[in-house]
């Protein structure tokens, strides 16, 4: 099971698709709030944009982290065009994340930024899309 975030350019939460089994689940301890997950979409959008900042080479561009590794957890980060960043957590035996972000990339262009109703920057509220990413991490 994975979870999917989406951070905008300014670093706001604007779309959570939870499918992650918790270790606090299980132990009983308080689920994380809406606010704490607001809290950490900032703090990975700030040090993502620290680490595309101090990249060793100054001839080469880049994007901030791709990949960040912890005991039993893994954060995979795509950035699109427009500064959008997608979020997948996973554990580490998830063996086609690249392939669920740019899937997941894919419905965020076709659902979302196509929607005439859409407002740019704003939570993401379509059933469609909702739809969509949870079938997609159910699959994999």
């Amino acid at each position: 099971m994975s979870s999917l975030w989406i951070i905008n350019k300014a670093g706001g939460l604007v779309f959570q698709s939870e499918h992650f089994d918790y270790p606090h689940k299980r132990n009983q301890e308080p689920e994380l709030t809406s606010n704490d997950y607001l809290i950490l979409a900032g703090t990975l959008h700030g040090i993502h944009a620290i680490t595309s900042r101090i990249i060793p080479t100054p001839d080469k561009s880049s994007q901030g982290f791709e990949v960040l590794e912890a005991d039993g957890l893994i954060i995979y980060v795509k950035m699109t065009e427009t500064g959008t960043k997608l979020v997948l957590l996973t554990y580490p035996a998830q063996t086609n994340a690249a392939g669920i972000l740019q899937r997941a990339n894919e419905l965020y262009v076709d659902h979302v930024m196509k929607n005439p109703f859409y407002i740019a920057e704003m939570p993401i509220r379509i059933e469609s899309f909702d739809r969509e990413i949870h079938q997609l991490l159910h699959q994999q």
